[in-house]
């Protein structure tokens, strides 16, 4: 699944799933390290990766 992250605040980032528009907290430790505000991730077998 494809997402972007549209918001970060603490330990959490928001990211919105571009398939469905849900809207989702992630932590911000299962990011990869440097991920910022609309950077597009792609989430595979339990895993985030920059896209």
């Amino acid at each position: 699944m494809i997402c972007t992250i549209i918001d970060i605040r603490g330990d959490y980032a928001t990211v919105r799933y571009r398939d469905t528009g849900v809207e989702s907290e992630v932590a911000i430790a299962l990011l990869p390290f440097g991920a910022d505000i609309g950077d597009t991730l792609k989430f595979e077998d339990f895993e985030f990766t920059l896209l």
